[in-house]
């Protein structure tokens, strides 16, 4: 029995208005089974998604398909106006389904044929929609519109339509966006009971392992790191993918790994040590004013010398830890590196960034070392801390964070969840119309533009393509500049807010995000599903948010 070629791609050619090419002469073919897309940012990925779900159309070239589609675009969190009803795609079959019961219908058979057996679709959607959400779902929930949802729940929400209505194709950009593990789970579920044809644009690995093949999408030609033509190349499953890339390359990130969780661990502790210090020396400033001056200026001595031999002591590991790292670094390809220097970022230890009474939280409970926090207590930041914000999706870790950016007592950086290519203005402050030098000018008002240009070469934006509008941008690349933008600004940020920093990023660009922020010096916030970019970073503490509302002295 000969299986059917649910998508044939023919000598795609695709061009943006601008005359910059993302594909020339593609040919594929993509049978049943589950496909991961994979290749760094930029090499058009998501474009490729758009064009085979029809929302763009090919310069040249054809694609054709022979089921019926469904698709997740990786922006969906953005369309913030649309019912969850609609996000699932059941919106006409419910408005059926009710002019049927309510003896409204004009059109009775067309409703009943619109309607088909889903009579139960209410009951259906809401029960599906509690296992993605991990929380008790009404009927009800089906009209509250995108922009009350957290981002995890949107995407959820849109994984649970695309579940609900089926269809023998379906296409994902970067599924796993946003959602917490209880919903990853709930997708790895749906991704391996999968019959038909499945293409998923994604860096998670445990999802990539889970797919039939792999095609990567190769860059042929490369200039200033940006492809202008594109290969499909066809692999096995990701471990033969892996070893494909030479364990040259994999011994050098275990070493990196190695050695940046070493000096992380180095920098906590210098950071406490001097939390300590500053701490005892007020301590010790409040208690001279009760004692002779000949023995208060004795123990303040005593002290001085104590903290100094302390702050050598850490230097000197500090130090070598730091050498280290950068010998693991140096043996990187470059354009996993980002080298700035950000010294008025730095945030003296001790210095209160931020506090806020627990009992002010609005939404969702605050727990810390595993016990929730009182209402009479206090929500604080103080010094260079790191500090990791974790829970499930939906629990007011974005609040939280709005709180934060509110409140704070220094400038401030926030990296939001939300990167649009399709507003005026994203939630990240770029200007869409505008290039990424313009951006930078904008955020950094005075800088020549020489050294705003060498700056973005940082980030690898390189020559002409500083021009180019944003709204071009992949993914990957618009947090590049966001990135840019915010620790690049003036003022410097002191207090950086990272709401789920990692999503569309693949490796190589959290790579770049990790090696950006060695050295940044501020106080830092961030929320993520990532464990293993948190044990990068080396958090100093961990709030975790749960469901619930928050009373004075609860």
């Amino acid at each position: 029995m000969q299986h059917p070629t649910p998508i044939v791609i023919d000598r795609l050619g695709f061009s943006w208005p601008n005359g910059g090419t993302v594909f020339d002469d593609v040919s594929t073919t993509f049978m049943r089974g589950t496909t991961g897309l994979i290749g760094p940012n930029g090499s058009g990925k998501s474009t490729l998604l758009r064009l085979i779900a029809g929302e763009l159309e090919p310069t040249r070239g054809t694609i054709h398909t022979d089921a019926r589609l469904s698709y997740l675009a990786q922006d969906i969190v953005l369309d913030t106006k649309r019912s969850v009803a609609s996000l699932m795609g059941i919106t006409d079959t419910l408005a059926a389904l009710h002019r049927i019961l309510d003896n409204t219908s004009e059109d009775l058979a067309r409703d009943m044929d619109l309607v088909g057996n889903d009579w139960d679709l209410e009951e259906r959607s809401a029960a599906l929609l509690d296992g993605y959400l991990n929380s008790a779902v009404t009927p009800e929930f089906l009209q509250r519109t995108v922009g009350n949802l957290s981002g995890g729940e949107t995407m959820a929400v849109a994984l649970a339509g695309i579940e609900i209505r089926g269809g023998g194709i379906t296409l994902l950009d970067e599924p796993t966006n946003n959602l917490d593990r209880a919903a990853r789970h709930r997708l790895y579920d749906m991704v391996g009971q999968f019959a038909g044809t499945m293409l998923v644009s994604t860096h998670d690995k445990t999802l990539l392992k889970m797919l039939d093949s792999l095609a990567e999408l190769r860059p042929v030609n490369v200039r200033a790191l940006r492809a202008e033509k594109i290969d499909l190349v066809r692999f096995g499953d990701w471990d033969s993918r892996e070893e494909s890339l030479g364990h040259e390359r994999d011994s050098a990130e275990r070493l990196l790994a190695d050695a940046r969780r070493k000096l992380a661990v180095e920098k906590r502790q210098s950071r406490e040590a001097e939390t300590k210090i500053a701490r005892r020396s007020k301590q010790g400033q409040k208690a001279a004013e009760s004692m002779p001056k000949i023995l208060s200026n004795a123990l303040r001595n005593k002290a001085e010398v104590s903290a100094a031999k302390n702050r050598g002591i850490m230097k000197s590991h500090e130090a070598d830890a730091r050498a280290e790292f950068e010998d693991a670094r140096n043996r990187l390809p470059v354009e996993l590196r980002i080298g700035i220097d950000l010294p008025r970022t730095r945030v003296p230890a001790g210095r209160s960034v931020f506090e806020l009474p627990v009992a002010e939280i609005s939404r969702g409970i605050v727990l810390e070392h595993g016990e929730p926090l009182t209402g009479d207590s206090v929500l604080g930041i103080w010094g260079p801390e790191r500090i990791a914000l974790v829970g499930g999706n939906g629990v007011g870790k974005t609040t939280l964070m709005d709180a934060l950016a509110m409140r704070s007592r220094v400038p401030v950086g926030f990296l939001r969840q939300r990167l649009s290519a399709a507003e005026e203005q994203d939630w990240a402050g770029l200007r869409n119309r505008m290039s990424m030098l313009e951006n930078l000018r904008l955020a950094a008002p005075g800088v020549e533009p020489g050294i705003l240009r060498e700056q973005l070469a940082a980030f690898h934006f390189r020559g002409s393509r500083v021009d180019e509008p944003v709204s071009q941008l992949s993914g990957g690349e618009r947090f590049r500049v966001a990135l840019a933008m915010i620790l690049l600004a003036n003022p410097a940020p002191q207090l950086l807010l990272l709401d789920e920093p990692t999503n569309n990023l693949d490796m190589v660009t959290v790579e770049q995000l990790l090696s950006a922020l060695e050295s940044y010096g501020g106080a830092m916030v961030v929320a993520s599903h990532d464990e293993d970019f948190l044990a990068a970073l080396a958090t100093d503490r961990e709030w975790e948010m749960r469901r619930g509302a928050m009373s004075p002295g609860a």
